[in-house]
């Protein structure tokens, strides 16, 4: 009890008990504090109703409608407290389901919805309320151009990979790495800022801006706590999950983070948010390069038509080899790369080969594809298009972070004193459209 190994904690109450930080980590304000409205992301509680291929989701469904057997139907429903196949649920924002039963369902054709399912993995889902436990309603309000839906590790510690990711698809509770995550939408609802009021017009005064959006902040954000180096130098903090940005009071360096985050959100949305680096990025689709660049992926071997069950890397020929299939031009960082501890292209690939899922919850999940479909070759090119952008971003993302870091920054203390912080009250809760009827305006349901 005498050594001198001892540490004094946080003065703070509610918080795990750990030692106080010498980093500064406890001055930054909260990506939660930043962002008030976070969510948990879509949770279906069942794995057969989202697939990386649409053909399977019909093919489920109709197995799933046309069983007659009530026992049987039951089982590849997966019937849970929240929803049975007698469940009458209400309609999603913007996704209207017929007004019948499950169980009084014909043979027809679900709605689908492309979603963010893990890290760069975008799958499909059948968008109908009736077979989804909790679809977080207010993230499906949110949908609109220009929305960004910023996730972070919030249930457990972060030990490598960056600390903060991106999507503009509407994301699964675990799309962070596999094990849950906080949502944090850019935008509410009603298309205003998901921001503390006052927020951005005092970062504006202090960086002597004319003015500071929503999404600057968000680009700002995964500049500084989007790469592996923020995650290594905080290592230690962040075994409390839950990210803090020092808020640069540099314009200079303000506007180098934002310029590198705007890049960072083009790779990570695949070019539906954010910036493109140049021209050339902005002519492709996705976030591919343009033919003749030296970082182009180039599909050089046929997969073939079977659904192959090998992944490998060839590190000193720079080759991914699918099966019998490979690409060339993908260095180590991109087969490397993860998020909290989840290879991305690993992780990519077993969704999608031919082998029982291990979020087996339902008979219907092992309707799988047979044969290897041509729009997944260029998926994965384009994901590996994506990470390549982000391996080659984060020395930028580094070198602006080491400078913020060695500034005077906007603190916690700063915030509250300027009546910002702590958020005002609702600023949790989403912000709905208002419309009005023949009674007054009142909340879209």
């Amino acid at each position: 009890m005498d050594d001198d190994g001892w540490r004094e904690t946080h003065g703070e109450g509610v918080r795990p008990f750990t030692p106080a930080t010498l980093s500064g980590w406890e001055e930054y304000p909260a990506l939660e504090v930043l962002f008030p409205w976070g969510s948990l992301g879509i949770t279906t509680n069942r794995s057969w109703v989202s697939s990386p291929s649409e053909k399977s989701l019909l093919q489920r469904w109709a197995r799933l409608v046309g069983e007659q057997d009530v026992e049987a139907k039951a089982r590849l429903f997966k019937e849970t407290r929240d929803r049975r196949l007698d469940s009458r649920a209400a309609c999603l924002p913007g996704f209207p389901h017929p007004n019948r039963t499950i169980d009084e369902e014909p043979h027809s054709h679900p709605r689908r919805l492309r979603i963010a399912l893990r890290s760069f993995d975008r799958q499909w889902l059948i968008a109908d309320n009736r077979v989804l436990d909790f679809p977080r309603p207010d993230l499906w309000a949110s949908l609109q151009p220009g929305q960004v839906f910023l996730n972070q590790q919030s249930s457990h510690e972060i030990s490598s990979g960056p600390a903060l990711m991106a999507t503009a698809l509407l994301p699964d509770t675990h799309h962070f790495n596999g094990r849950g995550g906080r949502i944090h939408p850019v935008l509410h609802p009603d298309g205003t800022a998901n921001v503390p009021t006052g927020l951005l017009r005092h970062l504006a005064g202090v960086l002597g801006l004319d003015e500071v959006t929503a999404h600057d902040l968000a680009a700002y954000a995964v500049a500084v706590a989007g790469h592996s180096a923020f995650t290594e130098h905080f290592a230690e903090e962040l075994l409390t999950p839950g990210v803090r940005l020092p808020l640069t009071r540099d314009p200079h360096l303000w506007s180098e983070a934002v310029r590198v985050g705007q890049e960072f959100l083009w790779a990570a949305t695949y070019g539906e948010s954010g910036v493109p680096p140049d021209a050339s990025a902005s002519e492709q689709d996705g976030a591919g390069f343009s033919p003749g660049d030296p970082r182009q992926v180039r599909y050089m071997t046929p997969i073939g038509s079977a659904v192959p069950d090998a992944l490998t890397y060839d590190e000193e020929n720079n080759t991914l080899h699918v099966g019998p299939g490979t690409f060339t031009g993908v260095p180590p960082g991109v087969w490397a790369y993860e998020v909290g501890g989840m290879r991305v292209v690993k992780k990519w690939f077993g969704y999608r080969k031919a082998s029982p899922t291990s979020r087996k919850t339902s008979p219907l999940d092992d309707t799988h594809v047979t044969s290897w479909p041509s729009e997944w070759t260029k998926e994965l090119i384009d994901l590996l298009s994506a990470l390549r952008r982000l391996v080659d971003l984060a020395p930028a993302q580094q070198a602006v972070t080491t400078k913020i870091l060695n500034s005077p920054v906007v603190t916690t203390v700063d915030l509250t004193s300027a009546g910002v912080l702590p958020p005002q009250p609702r600023a949790s809760r989403a912000r709905r459209r208002v419309v009005l009827d023949f009674d007054g305006p009142e909340q879209q349901a």
